[in-house]
């Protein structure tokens, strides 16, 4: 627990402490009174008291404002690289970038994206540019802004059409939109500068099979397991390929080789082989089935990109 960890009624524990140790201190004054029924003893044993507490509401200040204030200055300073503080001296794009990184730091989004959003339109160096989208990218996920976001990652294709981790994640958006003609121009493209980009593959193996191209699909997984053959999405989605088309044992060990692999939820991979193969028999459960398998995520009159 840190040092700016607060209670529901919003007082910090440094704060408490500083009060318990000032109720301390007047409890100890009228103790050593009392004891000694000298009030010169009890001045100077209340005035030690009093730098205690002085010393004590220094540090809390300190470790409330100051700490976290420099920490996310460092962390700023860190994200422009190893020569930070010499880029943000002389090039004024730098600096802007920092402050538009510190504000996002600080949870000052909608001022963050006002200052990241000058930076970039001041950038005319690709390298700078996408550093002010990759940041900006971040801001919009923190916002929850998915149009935005979508933006971002159109921008960055853009000012590099050539960066396969931007035109996967500018696919992946359009997935997620059910736009899938665009989604597998990203993913190809991707592949097109990275042959070996492994997530591209198992994207575009996913859209196959959601438009029933399951020969397609199954080529293209086996494609991944040529480059990465311990891929743990390559054996879910395998397991996913066997289990729609009414492979139990396939599917079982695909799984199985899934999860030796890592993959992320074992459990709901679990449920939803499960569900996909119930459908091939007479006890099934609709509910349980994944959008994937009524192959429902195209979505209708969709523009070629």
């Amino acid at each position: 627990m840190n040092a700016n960890t607060k209670n529901d009624n919003g007082f910090s524990l440094n704060f408490r402490t500083c009060l318990l140790i000032l109720v301390g201190a007047r409890i100890g004054a009228v103790v050593t009174f009392i004891s000694t029924d000298d009030w010169s003893v009890s001045a100077y044993v209340l005035g030690g008291y009093a730098v205690v507490i002085l010393i004590t509401l220094c540090a809390v200040i300190w470790t409330d404002t100051v700490v976290p204030h420099q920490a996310k200055k460092q962390a700023a300073l860190r994200a422009l690289g190893k020569d930070g503080i010499k880029l943000i001296r002389s090039d004024p794009v730098a600096k802007l970038a920092y402050k538009g990184i510190y504000a996002l730091l600080s949870g000052k989004l909608a001022h963050a994206e006002e200052i990241l959003q000058e930076a970039l339109s001041r950038s005319d160096i690709r390298q700078n540019q996408m550093f002010c989208i990759e940041w900006l990218a971040r801001l919009y996920e923190a916002m929850e802004n998915n149009s935005k976001l979508m933006w971002c990652y159109r921008k960055a294709t853009e000012y590099a059409p050539d960066n396969p981790e931007m035109q996967s994640r500018l696919g992946h958006a359009y997935f997620s939109e059910g736009k899938l003609d665009q989604a597998t121009y990203c993913f190809e493209q991707a592949l097109r500068y990275d042959p070996n980009h492994g997530y591209s593959y198992f994207s575009l193996a996913k859209i196959q099979m959601v438009r029933g191209e399951d020969k397609k699909a199954f080529e293209t997984l086996q494609n991944l397991m040529k480059i990465n053959e311990n891929h743990p999405l390559c054996h879910a989605e395998l397991a996913d390929w066997y289990a729609m088309n009414g492979n139990a044992e396939k599917a079982e060990e695909e799984c199985r080789k899934a999860q030796l692999c890592g993959i992320h939820d074992p459990d709901e991979l679990n449920k939803r082989i499960n569900a996909m193969l119930s459908f091939h028999k007479t006890d099934y459960d609709e509910k349980n089935l994944p959008e994937l398998f009524y192959r429902k995520i195209e979505a209708k009159g969709q523009d070629k990109k």
